[in-house]
C-alpha cells in the first residue's frame, strides 16, 4: 500500500501464483509456487521494477481489504478508547498514513471489524449483563 501500486492475479491454482502490476505494459511481476507443506508459497521470480508512470498508479487499492485496514487502525482505535471513531476518521488516517484513498463502505466495514475485535459480538456482550448487575449490588 505504501508504494501506491496495485497488482492483479494472472494465475492462481493449487501449485502456482502469478501476480502482475495492474497497469498494462508494466514489467513488475511475481511468480511463486506452493511449498511441499502446502501452506506457503516460495517466490521463484520477482521483477521489482515498475515501468508504469507514477501518474497512472492507482490509489484505491483493491488489495486493502476492510480486515487489513482494521489491523492498521486497530492501535489508534484502542488508544481512543471511549471516543467516537467514525469511518471518516479511518479514511483520513489511511490518506495521511499511507497516501491511499478508500471508499466509505470499506472504512465502515473496517470499523465494524475493530468494534467486533474490541468488544466482541452483541450476544457475548449481552451474556455479560447479569454479572454486571451482580457487581452493582
Amino acid at each position: 500500500m505504501r508504494h501506491n501500486f496495485e497488482w492483479k492475479v494472472t494465475r492462481l491454482n493449487k501449485i502456482t501464483l502469478h501476480l502482475v502490476c495492474l497497469m498494462d505494459n508494466c514489467t513488475w511481476k511475481l511468480r511463486a509456487v506452493r511449498r511441499d507443506e502446502g501452506t506457503y508459497f516460495q517466490v521463484r521470480s520477482f521483477v521489482n521494477e515498475h515501468t508504469c508512470l507514477l501518474e497512472e498508479i492507482h490509489r484505491r487499492h483493491q488489495q486493502a481489504s476492510a480486515v487489513i485496514i482494521e489491523e492498521v487502525v486497530a492501535c489508534r482505535f484502542q488508544q481512543q478508547y471511549g471516543q467516537l471513531m467514525r469511518p471518516k476518521n479511518i479514511i483520513t488516517d489511511m490518506k495521511t498514513m499511507y497516501d491511499i484513498q478508500i471508499m466509505y463502505n470499506k472504512a465502515h466495514q473496517a470499523l465494524d471489524y475493530a468494534l467486533l475485535l474490541t468488544y466482541g459480538t452483541h450476544e457475548e456482550t449481552f451474556q455479560l449483563l447479569p454479572s454486571f448487575g451482580y457487581a452493582l449490588k
